[in-house]
C-alpha cells in the first residue's frame, strides 16, 4: 500500500471519520426486497438531483454503465462514444459481453465532439445488412480526454442531434459533479436531456464504493431485472448509502477545492519547462495531464523516482502522466510535490 502524496486517482480517497460514523448509524434493511430505508432515500434523492424519475444503487459505476447499455441496446445494435470513452477502454469489453452490442468510436482524444461528428457516425441506412445505431454514451467529465468537462453549448448540440436522429442517450457521469463545478452549471441541467445517467460515489465524493443509475420510471422493472442478472442483490446496502448521503451533504461544495488544487499543480509544473509539458484546457477539472519531455531519463524512471520520494502519479502510457486531486490532497501537498519534481529534475 502506497503511503504518501497520492495523485494516482480520486478513487484512493478514504472515508472520513464523520462519514464512517454516518455509515455506522445508518438504518438498514434488505435492499433486494426494497426494504433498505437509507438506500431508498438515496435513490430518491439522486433521481431528483439528476432530473429523472427513478434510480437504483449499484456497487460500481462500471456495473451501472453496463446495465444502461443493456437497457438501451439489443444484441447487434450499435453503441457510439468517443474513442477515449471509459466504456471502451476500462470496462473489460463489457458492451460486447453483456449487451452483445457493436461499438463505434467517434475519433476524439479529448472525449468531446460535435453534433456534426455524431451525425457522421450514426448509421442511417435501413437495411438488414447494417447494425442500427441505438445509443450514444457521453462521458462527463472525460477521463482519458484530460479530465475535461463538456461545455454546456457542446453538450446541448450533441444531445439535440442525437434526439433528431432517434438515438438514445446515456451519460457516464462518474465525475458529473466535478463537471458541474467546472462549468458552473447544475448537475440537473447537464443531465436533463439523457435517458439514463450514471454517477460514481467513490471518486470526488470520497465514499468507499457505490454508484447510482438514474432512469425514467417506465424502465424500473427492466433495470431491476438487469441489475439482478449481474448479481445485484446488495442486502443491507444502507451501510454504504449512509456514507453517500453524508457526502452529498458535506462534500459537494468542497469539490471546488480539488479544482483549485489541480490548477495550482498545473501552474507549478509549468515552471519545469526543461522536463515537463502540461496539457492545458479551460474545461479541465480535478485532473492534470502532463508529458515527461526530458531526454535524460524515461517517464517510467521519473515516476519511480517520485514514488521513492513519497509522490505517486498515474502513468498513462508513453510520456503521458496524470495527477488527480481529491479529498486527501491539500495545498501543502501540491507545493511539496512541486518541490519533489524540481529536485528530481535538478538531479538528472
Amino acid at each position: 500500500m502506497f503511503r504518501g502524496i497520492d495523485f494516482f486517482s480520486d478513487t484512493v480517497t478514504r472515508p472520513t471519520k464523520a462519514m464512517r460514523q454516518a455509515m455506522a448509524d445508518a438504518e438498514v434493511g434488505d435492499e433486494q426486497e426494497g426494504e433498505d430505508p437509507t438506500t431508498l432515500r438515496l435513490e430518491q434523492k439522486m433521481a431528483e438531483l439528476l432530473g429523472l424519475q427513478d434510480a437504483f444503487f449499484f456497487p460500481t459505476a462500471t456495473m451501472a454503465n453496463q446495465v444502461a447499455i443493456q437497457l438501451h441496446c439489443r444484441a447487434g445494435e450499435e453503441v457510439i462514444a468517443a474513442s477515449s470513452a471509459h466504456i471502451f477502454w476500462a470496462e473489460a469489453g463489457g458492451p460486447a459481453v453483456h449487451a452483445r452490442a457493436m461499438c463505434k468510436y467517434i475519433p476524439s482524444p479529448s472525449g468531446i465532439f460535435s453534433g456534426a461528428e455524431l451525425k457522421a457516425a450514426v448509421t442511417t441506412v435501413k437495411s438488414p445488412h447494417f447494425p442500427l445505431s441505438k445509443l450514444l454514451v457521453v462521458e462527463n467529465t472525460s477521463n482519458l480526454g484530460g479530465g475535461l468537462a463538456w461545455p454546456i453549448a457542446a453538450l446541448d448540440e450533441v444531445t439535440r442531434t442525437a434526439k433528431e436522429m432517434g438515438v438514445k442517450l446515456h451519460m457516464d457521469g462518474s465525475r458529473l459533479f466535478n463537471a458541474a463545478v467546472a462549468t458552473k452549471v447544475p448537475a440537473k441541467r447537464l443531465s436533463q436531456a439523457f435517458d439514463s445517467v450514471t454517477i460514481c460515489f467513490s471518486k470526488g465524493l470520497g465514499c468507499p464504493m457505490g454508484a447510482i443509475l438514474a432512469f425514467p420510471k417506465k424502465d424500473h422493472d427492466e433495470v431491476r431485472l438487469l441489475k439482478q442478472r449481474m448479481g445485484g442483490a446488495l442486502r443491507q446496502s444502507g451501510i454504504i448509502s449512509g456514507g453517500v448521503l453524508y457526502a452529498l451533504e458535506n462534500h459537494l461544495d468542497r469539490l471546488q477545492e480539488d479544482q483549485d488544487h489541480a490548477r495550482l499543480l498545473a501552474q507549478e509544473l509549468k515552471k519545469f519547462e526543461s522536463g515537463i509539458r502540461v496539457e492545458e484546457s479551460p474545461f479541465a477539472t480535478n485532473m492534470v495531464f502532463f508529458h515527461w519531455t526530458s531526454p535524460k531519463v524515461t517517464a517510467e524512471a521519473f515516476l519511480q523516482a517520485c514514488e521513492k520520494r513519497g509522490v505517486r502519479f498515474s502513468w498513462m502510457g508513453d510520456t503521458r502522466i496524470r495527477a488527480v486531486t481529491h479529498l486527501d490532497i491539500g495545498r501543502s501537498d501540491v507545493l511539496q510535490t512541486a518541490q519533489v519534481v524540481g529536485e528530481i529534475l535538478a538531479g538528472i
